[in-house]
């Protein structure tokens, strides 16, 4: 009896292993939703089995924790130089992720604007874009004017960077 029951633990285990790998070469054409729920399951799955290293499947690169966003504060509240501002801190997010197009979101800064002396637009923001990357801001935030947090983000899905 003891002999099937451990052959049967093994061909339960192996069954597991073979069934995540398979997933993980399938998993990078996976949409973020359905991604981030088979980390969740492969984290989880790798906590509770105590299999011996060898035996554990590996984390594909798309369920590594991603760094936060790096928090800038801009204490001037004039217009022109937070629209420069927010250009500037876009593209270099873009020159990050979507240049490379690296297929997963990622938060890039969080702009603390303390002070704003008017309305910032999108149209303030692409003006200091350089020629050729105005259409790289999606713009969600709406006219700014007052003090808040902005968000620079890169969305895959649309291959943009969202202003939020």
């Amino acid at each position: 009896m003891k002999g099937i029951a451990l052959s049967t633990i093994a061909y339960i285990l192996i069954a597991i292993v073979s069934v995540s790998l398979l997933i993980t070469y399938i998993g990078l054409n996976f949409s973020p939703l359905i991604r981030k729920a088979y980390c969740s399951f492969l984290l989880g799955l790798t906590s509770f089995l105590p299999l011996p290293e060898s035996l554990q499947p590996s984390i594909p690169s798309f369920c590594k924790v991603e760094p936060s966003a790096q928090v800038i504060e801009i204490e001037s509240g004039d217009v022109s130089f937070i629209s420069q501002q927010i250009a500037a801190y876009s593209l270099a997010c873009w020159e990050i992720t979507g240049e490379v197009n690296l297929g997963n979101d990622r938060n890039c800064y969080e702009l603390v604007l303390k002070r704003v002396n008017g309305v910032v637009k999108e149209e303030n923001v692409t003006s200091f874009l350089p020629q050729g990357y105005e259409n790289i801001i999606d713009w969600k935030i709406g006219d700014i004017t007052s003090p808040k947090s902005v968000g620079i983000y890169y969305n895959s899905t649309s291959n943009k960077i969202e202003v939020i």
